[in-house]
């Protein structure tokens, strides 16, 4: 088979864009872990420095030359921060909806005691109700006043309401009996302070934390739903729960968002364009706001233009190692033949050795398909051997194979699309790619002529 071919050919340089690529994509990865984590206080430093040992780990593969095993393990390890990054968040918020809910039962229970205790004349010191009456107490402040308040009941209670008889005779009833600890007299209440209403509204109050998003917008509409009583507080919690959960599917979105920026950013900071750097200064300027302006038009822009300039490199470096190849091999190669081949589609060139023969080069300026024949050089009106123009066929069949070998010993590959056989199709006959050439530069100098010294 060594008539015409296709082929693809990846080179070295390419596969290291790539692995640089997906590198940029992980520490992209890694910035979105740690901001997220350190948001929700879910990682310790310890867990930051493992996370980059990893990454330098994945980075000695490059240098190793271990590319096939680089891109698998850079993958999986961005799917594992991504999915570490939602595990730790969904902590965060259900914490987040545990600390809301504690801090109302506590004060459910706060309030329960104080009208125990009214009820039952006990006088309640100003330090001790004025815990338990704070609206804004934490849980562990109204905890530990409720502590203390506990402790009135059994002996001030009985003191100001009951003669002595009666305490004898409650003494004799309340004998081996033990006091109502802070825990049981909050669980003997759990049920009756449970409300599935507020309890949605917890879980969603407690996503937006752990999407750093501020609640406090919802803190007003919150605080008059616990006061309406349980029969009501189903009804209104509709819209609340309503305009929580747009909150959340918005949050969610614009984290998504910034992830996709960030990992765009990171591609980019390895290109040395003035459009890559242009784009760099745009991206950071919308992650700088609070709503990403213009974030979902960057991403296409950014995806547009990392492809084109991957295609661009790609397609230059292909061109760079098939023609240093051939050089290698005999033909002739010059300078500007990698631009003549962009810029005409095709190139063609001569063997030194037989100079009436060479080979024509065509494609790869878009894609990575390559297309090659053996071609004779001269002009279609002069009478060929059709013997010879076979054996040259067949010589060049050989030089495709070391070809190959010279593309896979720098590192590329060379993969085969298809061949015909020799003498399926009659040798093209192509003109001398020097005298064209020499015409080209002698147009290109006639141009360039100031137009009173031309002819």
């Amino acid at each position: 088979m060594s008539g015409p071919k296709a082929f693809r050919i990846v080179t070295r340089a390419e596969i290291i864009a790539i692995c640089r690529r997906n590198l940029a994509r992980l520490d992209a990865a890694i910035e979105s872990w740690t901001s997220a984590g350190r948001r929700n206080g879910t990682i310790e430093q310890k867990d930051i420095e493992k996370v980059v040992a990893r990454r330098d780990e994945l980075r000695r593969l490059l240098e190793a030359d271990r590319f096939i095993e680089l891109q698998k393990q850079v993958a999986a390890e961005i799917g594992f921060l991504q999915a570490d990054s939602e595990r730790r968040i969904e902590r965060a918020a259900e914490m987040a909806a545990r600390s809301n809910r504690d801090l109302r039962r506590s004060k459910a229970a706060a309030e329960a005691l104080v009208q125990r205790l009214q009820g039952l004349n006990v006088e309640i010191p100003a330090d001790i109700r004025s815990e338990l009456s704070g609206s804004a107490a934490s849980s562990e402040r109204l905890e530990a006043a409720m502590a203390k308040a506990l402790l009135l009941l059994p002996s001030e209670a009985a003191q100001d309401t009951a003669t002595d008889r009666q305490r004898e005779f409650a003494l004799r009833l309340g004998a081996g009996e033990s006091r109502d600890t802070l825990q049981e007299w909050i669980a003997a209440r759990g049920q009756q302070m449970e409300d599935p209403a507020l309890g949605r509204v917890d879980a969603l109050l407690g996503e937006l934390r752990g999407l750093g998003i501020d609640s406090s917008l919802f803190s007003d509409r919150v605080a008059l739903l616990e006061a309406e009583p349980p029969a009501r507080r189903s009804l209104i919690a509709d819209s609340v729960l309503l305009d929580l959960t747009a909150a959340v599917k918005d949050g969610r979105a614009r984290a998504q968002l910034a992830d996709e920026l960030r990992s765009r950013r990171a591609e980019l900071s390895v290109m040395k364009s003035a459009e890559a750097a242009a784009m760099l200064t745009e991206i950071e300027e919308s992650l700088a706001s609070p709503t990403l302006n213009n974030g979902q038009d960057l991403v296409k822009r950014a995806d547009f233009l990392i492809e084109e300039e991957f295609k661009a490199m790609a397609a230059a470096e292909r061109k760079r190692a098939v023609l240093e190849g051939l050089g290698s091999l005999g033909y002739e190669v010059s300078e500007g033949m990698a631009t003549a081949w962009v810029q005409n589609g095709q190139i063609v060139l001569r063997k030194a050795a037989n100079p009436g023969y060479g080979i024509e080069l065509l494609g790869g300026s878009r894609s990575d398909l390559l297309q090659v024949r053996a071609v004779g050089i001269g002009s279609s009106a002069e009478a060929r051997d059709a013997n010879r123009d076979r054996d040259m066929e067949t010589i060049w069949c050989g030089e495709f194979d070391r070809l190959k070998a010279l593309v896979a010993k720098a590192g590329g590959n060379v993969a085969m699309e298809f061949a015909r056989p020799v003498g399926q199709f009659p040798l093209k006959i192509v003109s001398d790619p020097g005298v064209s050439h020499q015409a080209d530069v002698a147009i290109r100098a006639q141009r360039e002529l100031p137009l009173n010294r031309r002819a």
